[in-house]
């Protein structure tokens, strides 16, 4: 086979091309890192790689939902548990209070006593998390949980509805408690419109314990706290049981997360050692084709005259 000056110049102009390309994937391969800059270069393993990204970011993903919804709980249980030591002292308050020895500035300085804590009740009943959203109206976060109506009676203003959040591929959890449930859905009247008769009847002259209006109000008012300090323990151990399985969810996504990360280093993440050696070996493979193309790219018949 005759082999021309042209066939040895192509030769040379691919090979250099090829060495030099070579050079420039293995160059950006040690400046990124990556194994797999392209899917041609691995089509197995970049199937991979984006089968554990999509699974990394689900489950980071469900790890925020956790952290989220884990601290709107904390929020929401710190009320409520402020609304338990609150009730505590109204319980107190109305045992005291229940004594045909009592003068009637008594009553009525106990009763100013009551009127606070009622209004730190409302208070809490009205809280808010960071974002300036109502903890215990449901879905009707923008509006206030509990206000008065015309006759200055409290009525809940939210609805009855639940968030739910999403912590698993295949699991679900509510976000919210309503005060509609723990306050107003009680056999009993509500504690805080409760509350109220009970301070009137402490504030007025003509009543004393031992009065049938009196003890009627009175027994409703010691009611009314059984069925609230009821429904909002409840409420709190529920919040407990969740926060533990919430954990529980969390540590295995957790492990998860690194598990997939693992996936995606072991595949796609470059042997250091190995690609600079195959560099050396193509950068000094470049060298010599360059020198060996110059060499023949000089040569013509004019070199023999």
């Amino acid at each position: 086979m005759r082999v021309t000056m042209q066939n040895l110049y192509t030769n040379n102009v691919h090979s250099m091309q090829n060495t030099t390309a070579a050079v420039a994937r293995l160059n950006q391969m040690l400046s990124t890192g990556m194994s797999i800059l392209r899917p041609s270069d691995d089509p197995i393993g970049t199937v991979r790689v984006m089968a554990s990204q999509r699974d990394l970011a689900s489950v980071e993903q469900y790890v925020k939902n956790i952290d989220s919804l884990s601290t709107s709980m904390d929020r929401a249980e710190t009320y409520l548990s402020g609304m338990v030591d609150l009730q505590q002292r109204m319980r107190e308050l109305s045992v005291a209070t229940n004594n045909s020895s009592l003068s009637e500035e008594d009553r009525a300085a106990y009763a100013l006593e009551m009127e606070e804590l009622l209004k730190s009740m409302v208070d809490m009943v009205n809280a808010k998390d960071d974002v300036g959203n109502s903890l215990f109206s449901g879905n009707s976060v923008d509006k206030v949980t509990v206000g008065t109506d015309a006759a200055g009676r409290y009525v809940y203003q939210g609805d009855s509805k639940q968030r739910e959040v999403q912590t698993s591929a295949s699991s679900w959890m509510t976000a919210n408690v309503t005060a509609e449930a723990f306050l107003f859905s009680n056999a009993s009247q509500d504690l805080l419109n409760q509350t109220l008769d009970y301070v009137a009847v402490l504030k007025d002259p003509s009543l004393a314990p031992g009065d049938p209006a009196f003890q009627a109000v009175s027994v409703d008012m010691q009611t009314a706290l059984n069925d609230t300090l009821d429904s909002i323990n409840s409420a709190i151990t529920e919040m407990g049981g969740k926060q533990n399985s919430l954990s529980l969810a969390k540590g295995s996504h957790e492990e998860m997360v690194l598990f997939n990360k693992q996936v995606i280093g072991e595949t796609q993440e470059l042997d250091y050692a190995k690609a600079t050696a195959e560099f050396n070996v193509k950068l000094t493979s470049l060298k010599v084709t360059q020198q060996t193309f110059v060499q023949i790219s000089q040569l013509t018949l004019f070199n023999n005259l």
